[in-house]
């Protein structure tokens, strides 16, 4: 039967290991067609061929039939077969076929403990290649390897799947069980040096280059967004003479119609000392 687990596999935190995947998305995954015909008397060998060859994408239970993808499939095979642990860690070390990589990781942060789960999950987590994911709609979005790991390690479910509690790190390191991690930054930090320093260096190397690169009597942008630095300065720039050219016509528009307005205030004035004086009256004053 395709649905029974292989007599000679270890159970998992005391149970049989199908059961680290919920009966219904069990009975999801034993409905699907690629189960059917691609994971019949599958092999830990055959398995690899599986997951380098037709698995193109991660994801959970999709679409409105509540359909299990491939990468669902394979890893409830992983479940049955139980492969050697040294398999699994070859799944999760080939960099060349990120899918198999990943189901490699899902599996082992399902039957692995929590020292294992972060021993060889977290080098991954430096891995930031692209890969598709299958969305509850059926579509699929673009996620990163990284992005993926770090769900695995933080999260309490992934792909539809419940993950087993994952202990704390720092109690791990407590107890020896995992040694403290260091970031590629911190492992390219030299003794006797610390981060400011390196820092330093990093800029002033990159100063250097842009001044190499410069033109002679450009200037240098130290904030290194150059097209889109000038581009607001510019812009701004731009809008600054708008609203000054804006300004300085209202100005001079006022300044014309007063002049007009006192052109003709002058005009009634005279009008009006001539009749005055024809009058004999005495002039109005201007």
């Amino acid at each position: 039967m395709t649905t029974q687990t292989d007599p000679l596999a270890k159970s998992v935190r005391g149970t049989n290991p199908q059961n680290m995947m919920e009966k219904i998305t069990r009975d999801k995954v034993y409905a699907m067609t690629f189960w059917k015909e691609k994971c019949f008397a599958v092999s830990a060998e055959t398995l690899v061929d599986l997951a380098v060859t037709d698995l193109t994408q991660i994801g959970g239970i999709y679409g409105g039939n509540n359909r299990a993808t491939e990468f669902l499939c394979l890893a409830l095979k992983m479940l049955q077969i139980a492969p050697e642990r040294e398999i699994v860690i070859e799944f999760i070390k080939n960099e060349d076929h990120k899918y198999a990589r990943l189901l490699g990781a899902f599996y082992l942060r399902l039957v692995g403990n929590s020292a294992e789960v972060y021993r060889y999950l977290e080098p991954l987590l430096n891995d930031y290649r692209k890969v598709r994911r299958r969305v509850k709609s059926g579509g699929c979005e673009l996620t990163t390897v990284d992005a993926f790991i770090d769900e695995l390690l933080t999260k309490d479910f992934c792909c539809d799947i419940a993950l087993p509690r994952l202990a704390k790190r720092f109690a791990l390191e407590a107890t020896g069980a995992l040694e403290e991690r260091k970031s590629l930054l911190e492992e390219e930090v030299g003794e006797g040096e610390d981060f400011e320093t390196v820092i330093e260096k990093a800029v002033d190397e990159e100063m250097a280059k842009r001044r190499a690169m410069a033109m002679p009597g450009e200037t240098v942008n130290v904030d290194g967004d150059d097209g889109e630095a000038d581009g607001a300065a510019t812009k701004k720039k731009r809008s600054l003479e708008e609203e000054e050219e804006e300004e300085e016509g209202e100005k001079n528009s006022k300044k014309k119609k007063k002049k007009t307005e006192d052109k003709e205030e002058d005009v009634e004035i005279a009008e009006a000392n001539a009749l005055r004086l024809k009058l004999g009256l005495k002039p109005l004053r201007g």
